[in-house]
C-alpha cells in the first residue's frame, strides 16, 4: 500500500511537473515581451561609406554613397556580385537611394527623375522614368519609402506639378507619395496625411522623413518625428483607417510653434525619430532614437559635423512590436555600435545590421554586419 501510494505521488508529480513547463512554454508563446540578441558577426570585404543597403531571402544589397558601386553579398559576407556603373551615359545609374529586393531582383529610387530596376545579377534591366522631376534634395540613412504592391511600386517620390516638400504646409495640403503602375509605366499622387497627425493642423514642426510598410493590403505610414502608426486601407484607392500610438518612454521632441521652425531653432536639440518601419504577416515592428535634449546637445556642441559621430554616446536606440491583438511589446534597447538595420522579414528570423565602426572608433578594411536575433522574454 506504501509503495502504491509513493507511485500515485510519483506520477502525479510528473503530470504537474508537464503541466508547469507547457504552462510556461504557451506563456513565452503568448508573450510580446522581447529581448536581442547578437547571434554572430560577418565581414565583408569591401571598403566604403554604406547608408544604404537591405538584406532580404539570404542575400543583401548594399551601395557605396561616395560611387555608383552596389556589392551583392551572402549571409556568410561572400560577395557574389560587385558592380560599378557609370554615372553618366549609356547604362549610367546616379544618385541611387533607397533599394529595395522583389522577386529576387532589386529596385532603386533617386530623388530626381529615374527608378532603377536591376536583375539579381545586378545588370540594369531598366530605368523606369517618372512623369516628373523630383523636388526632394538629399537622401538619408536607409529610409523605407518604397514597397511593391499589386504589380505596382509604392514610393516617396515629391514634386508633381512642381511642389516642393520644403512648402512650409506641404505635409498638410499635398498628396505624399507616388502610386506607379509597371504595366502601363504610370504615376498616380495617393496618401495625405490624416487628421490624426499633428501635421495636418496649422502649427509647425521640424520637417519629417516618412517611413512605411506594406502587409496584408494595409500601409503603415510612420512620420520620423511623430511617435504614431497611421494605417491606410489599399484598394481602388489608398485611405486612412485608423492611427495609433506608439507610447515610447523617450522621445524627444520640439515642440509645435505659429512659424516655421528655422535652421537655427532645430539645431538647438537631436530630434527622436523613428528611422525605420517593419513587417510580418502578424507584426510591425519600428525603430527609432529617443533624441538629445537641448543641454546635452549645447554642452557637448553636437551641431558640429566633426562631432556628429559621437550621436550614439547620448541618445538611445529603440526597437518597438506592435503584435496583432496584443498591442505594442516593450521596448528594447538596440545597441550603440549598430549603425543601420539593413531590413527585418520576420521577428521570427535573424537579421543583419551595419556595425558602426566610427562610433568604436575602429579602422577596418572590410565591412562588418552583426547577425541579430529577436527572442522572447
Amino acid at each position: 500500500m506504501i509503495r502504491f501510494k509513493i507511485i500515485i505521488l510519483v506520477i502525479g508529480a510528473l503530470i504537474f511537473g508537464c503541466s508547469e513547463r507547457n504552462k510556461d512554454s504557451q506563456d513565452i508563446a503568448d508573450s510580446n515581451e522581447w529581448e536581442l540578441v547578437i547571434l554572430d558577426s560577418i565581414q565583408v570585404g569591401f571598403l566604403a561609406d554604406i547608408r544604404e543597403g537591405t538584406f532580404s531571402n539570404g542575400i543583401g544589397l548594399i551601395k557605396d554613397i561616395s560611387s555608383s558601386t552596389l556589392i551583392k553579398f551572402d549571409s556568410l559576407g561572400n560577395i557574389l556580385v560587385k558592380k560599378e556603373f557609370p554615372k553618366e551615359g549609356p547604362g549610367s545609374v546616379t544618385m541611387l537611394e533607397t533599394l529595395l529586393e522583389h522577386n529576387g531582383g532589386f529596385f532603386g529610387t533617386t530623388s530626381f527623375k529615374n527608378i532603377y530596376h536591376f536583375d539579381a545579377d545586378l545588370n540594369l534591366k531598366e530605368s523606369l522614368e517618372m512623369p516628373f522631376s523630383g523636388e526632394a534634395r538629399g537622401g538619408a540613412y536607409n529610409r523605407r519609402n518604397i514597397a511593391v504592391w499589386d504589380e505596382k511600386i509604392l514610393l516617396w517620390y515629391p514634386g508633381r506639378n512642381g511642389i516642393s516638400p520644403y512648402l512650409d504646409c506641404f505635409y498638410r495640403d499635398y498628396t505624399l507619395l507616388e502610386l506607379y503602375d509597371l504595366k502601363t509605366k504610370s504615376s498616380i499622387p495617393v496618401v495625405r496625411t490624416p487628421p490624426s497627425s499633428k501635421f495636418s493642423g496649422d502649427d509647425f514642426f521640424g520637417r519629417p522623413y516618412i517611413n512605411f510598410t506594406i502587409e496584408n493590403d494595409s500601409l503603415y505610414l510612420t512620420f520620423s518625428n511623430e511617435p504614431i502608426l497611421h494605417i491606410y486601407a489599399l484598394g481602388d484607392s489608398i485611405l486612412w483607417e485608423r492611427s495609433i500610438d506608439i507610447n515610447p518612454i523617450d522621445f524627444k521632441l520640439l515642440p509645435g510653434q505659429k512659424t516655421p521652425v528655422t535652421y537655427e531653432e532645430s539645431m538647438k536639440m537631436n530630434e527622436a525619430q523613428i528611422h525605420g518601419i517593419y513587417s510580418d504577416s502578424n507584426n510591425i515592428i519600428v525603430t527609432y532614437y529617443g533624441g538629445i535634449d537641448e543641454d546635452t546637445f549645447v554642452n557637448n556642441n553636437l551641431k558640429e559635423r566633426e562631432n556628429f559621430f559621437r550621436y550614439p554616446e547620448f541618445r538611445k536606440n529603440y526597437l518597438k512590436i506592435y503584435r496583432v491583438g496584443k498591442g505594442w511589446s516593450n521596448e528594447v534597447i538596440l545597441p550603440s555600435k549598430i549603425k543601420l538595420i539593413l531590413n527585418i522579414e520576420s521577428v521570427d528570423k535573424s537579421f543583419y545590421a551595419l556595425r558602426d565602426d566610427d562610433y568604436l572608433g575602429e579602422e577596418q578594411d572590410y565591412i562588418t554586419f552583426y547577425k541579430l536575433q529577436l527572442v522572447k522574454k
